[in-house]
């Protein structure tokens, strides 16, 4: 699947100011749950978490957090990349597991002896929000 689309453009009404139009070019090689879709439901949805959303996991040594995708509108779980954020540098930041991914959440893990300096997640979804 390739798709072409726009992101944005227009005028910032607030500031006057003049938003150029980006196209993109969008290649799904596969989905998460092999459906497919039309090239116009093709969507990308970013975030950052909050430092207070991690809970600690079932699985001994790991703390997780569910972080909630709903806003995004997918019609099916995105494919979805995440990476913590830590205060320590120079330093690589530990793996983040991600356990479920749903149409409206996904969850991730760390190793817990690692979440002193790791706090936030900033992560990024990519599915389609139509079929």
């Amino acid at each position: 699947m390739n798709f072409s689309f726009l992101l944005s453009s227009g005028i910032n009404a607030e500031y006057g100011v003049a938003v150029p139009t980006v196209a993109v070019n969008f290649k799904a090689l596969s989905t998460y749950d092999g459906t497919t879709h039309p090239a116009s439901c093709a969507t990308i949805c970013t975030g950052v978490t909050s430092e207070d959303d991690w809970k600690y996991s079932s699985h001994a040594g790991y703390k997780y957090m569910k972080v909630d995708i709903t806003e995004c509108n997918f019609v099916s779980p995105p494919t979805v990349t995440a990476t913590l954020h830590g205060y320590i540098y120079p330093s690589t930041p530990p793996p983040a597991i991600i356990g479920i991914i749903g149409a409206d959440y996904f969850q991730v893990y760390f190793k817990e002896d690692d979440a002193s300096q790791y706090r936030r997640l900033m992560w990024t979804a990519t599915g389609f929000n139509c079929n």
